[in-house]
């Protein structure tokens, strides 16, 4: 079972996130029973992770990538505790874990705006690649300015 955090120390976990992006489940995003349907979730990862990116802009010594679109998701665990429901105004967190040569861990929470009860967490790895046939590392200056956002070393 995914766990990103230790017991009891949930919110000490949600305040190491950054980074939020806001949401409301549209209708069509729901199931019979009217929760966020389980195959949602990666879209809402996804979202959160690209706004990331575009947040820190592109780095001085990359003037030819964009961040935001060269990484491809290349494994993802989700684990939903609590249901979601249409229109509920929810964050989807994001951070970077881990940073490797050409990869990233990603984690995230889901949460109600404005609460931190966690609804669902994920943890994302990525694969830069700016070809679709090698990976491709990632930059100093993209390095730094992950770690400057995140705010520790990465």
């Amino acid at each position: 079972m995914l766990e990103l955090y230790a017991p009891g120390s949930e919110a000490d976990w949600l305040r190491s996130f950054r980074f939020a992006l806001e949401i409301r489940p549209r209708f069509c995003e729901t199931d019979a029973l009217g929760h966020v349907s389980n195959t949602v979730y990666t879209e809402y990862w996804e979202a959160a992770r690209l706004r990331y990116f575009e947040s820190l802009g592109e780095a001085d010594d990359a003037p030819k990538r964009i961040l935001a679109f060269n990484h491809m998701a290349v494994e993802i665990t989700t684990r939903m505790m609590r249901p979601c429901f249409y229109d509920e105004p929810l964050l989807v967190h994001a951070r970077i874990a881990s940073l490797g040569r050409s990869s990233a861990t990603f984690e995230h929470a889901l949460t109600p705006a404005g609460s931190a009860e966690i609804r669902a967490v994920a943890r994302i790895a990525v694969v830069c690649s700016a070809d679709d046939e090698r990976a491709t590392p990632w930059t100093p200056g993209q390095r730094a300015k992950l770690a400057a956002f995140e705010g520790r070393p990465l």
